[in-house]
């Protein structure tokens, strides 16, 4: 018996302009989903039927795409259910300050239905993954809290993921917070394990460490938490109270995520997780889906990704238009115009003399004609004019007042006009 909470009010201050209206979960994601669609499928698919997802910050697109496209297959009802829970419903009625702060406003909902066990997951990452086998994995073990976690390479974990280091038989020994020098997996030195800040706890021992984090005094100084963490927290499960359940000696354990097997997938496929922490992995998350075999397969039959279709006439190629190694979804008509290696969302009109290589469209735009646009992602509800040139002069980009990655990504947002 498993109760689900989804953290889905991330900022994500390092993809803006892209999340200035939007909270990180509803960006859009290979032409058709939104990134909250990956774990809601997965928690589903691993027969997880009660789910709750808490929203905070810009919360008004990610709300309505799961109450027009989930809520009316998997909503409330005999056997599924899925609700949103809005910072201003949880029981001490105010903005949430933190991960551990958020469940604990909301722990209610957990109580009432006396859970074997309670799923933690962010809305923030895209993978699949049978969550039932790491909750398999936390029973078994006898788990107070059970942490999924996946190798990552030394120089790329540096000083941007949690790393935890496991004795031989899976338990947390040692919980780093970011750091610089991570430490290495023992028989995989280029490697270090890193949390996916997903949780499997016990609802008693949930419980209890939300009380003890709770009559913390609050601070956002984390250097007072690191020196004082008797008597400060700022509330974050990964900073705060999985630190202090190590030091005070509770069962945790990791479940390495190499080991999870999804249907439909063989045992040679290998285990697909990306953050999509920045505009360069949004990016190159979504690219790598126009690869001839990409490392995400997003045409699984028995896993599939559920998502808030948008209902519209297919996809119309015409006056000579030319598309290729491309996604195109419903409702897009293509006029003489190329498309090479993009991805173009609902309802995108391109019109004849375009050429559009390497870049994401997000949806319900219209592109003139003659236009050039190379390796940039364009927001939705852009009308680009006629002989208009983007992606191509990065610094002629900076002086329209665009958003250029680091990477050299031109970003056009939704509030933009040429």
């Amino acid at each position: 018996k498993v109760v689900a909470f989804v953290l889905g009010g991330g900022i994500g201050k390092r993809l803006y302009p892209l999340t200035q209206d939007r909270a990180k979960p509803a960006l859009p994601f290979g032409g058709s989903y939104r990134v909250i669609d990956f774990v809601l499928s997965n928690l589903i698919h691993s027969r997880i039927r009660k789910i709750y997802v808490l929203t905070q910050y810009e919360p008004r697109s990610l709300e309505e795409h799961i109450l027009e496209g989930w809520a009316p297959i998997f909503g409330a009802g005999r056997y599924n259910l899925i609700r949103l829970l809005p910072a201003k419903e949880g029981t001490e009625s105010g903005w949430y300050t933190g991960t551990a702060d958020a469940i604990n406003q909301n722990k209610r909902y957990a109580w009432e239905s006396k859970p074997d066990i309670v799923n933690i997951f962010g809305a923030d990452h895209i993978y699949l993954m049978d969550i039932s086998q790491m909750n398999d994995f936390h029973i078994s073990k006898r788990a107070d809290l059970t942490i999924s976690a996946i190798p990552v390479k030394i120089e790329k974990a540096s000083k941007k993921y949690g790393v935890l280091v496991v004795d031989d038989k899976s338990r947390l020994i040692k919980f780093e917070e970011k750091p610089a020098n991570p430490s290495p997996i023992p028989k995989n030195p280029q490697y270090c394990l890193c949390s996916m800040g997903n949780y499997a706890f016990n609802l008693q021992v949930l419980i209890e460490e939300l009380v003890i984090d709770k009559h913390k005094k609050t601070t956002r100084d984390r250097n007072l938490v690191k020196t004082d963490p008797d008597h400060y927290s700022s509330h974050d499960f990964g900073y705060d109270v999985i630190p202090s359940m190590l030091g005070r000696g509770r069962d945790i354990f990791v479940y390495n995520f190499n080991n999870n097997i999804i249907l439909g997938s063989n045992r040679n496929e290998k285990v697909y997780w990306r953050d999509i922490g920045d505009l360069d992995d949004f990016y190159s998350a979504n690219m790598d889906l126009l690869n001839k075999n990409p490392s995400i397969n997003l045409h699984n039959d028995r896993w599939e990704i559920f998502t808030k279709a948008d209902s519209l006439q297919p996809a119309k190629f015409i006056e000579g238009a030319q598309i290729v190694s491309s996604i195109i979804a419903n409702g897009c008509i293509i006029s003489g115009a190329i498309i090479e290696k993009s991805i173009l969302s609902y309802n995108v009109k391109v019109n004849e003399g375009t050429n559009i290589t390497d870049s994401f469209i997000m949806g319900y735009s219209e592109i003139g004609r003659n236009t050039i646009i190379k390796k940039a992602i364009i927001d939705r509800r852009i009308y680009i004019p006629d002989n208009t040139v983007i992606g191509i002069d990065k610094e002629l980009d900076r002086k329209r007042g665009l958003t250029v990655s680091g990477e050299g990504v031109t970003i056009v947002p939704t509030k933009y006009r040429f």
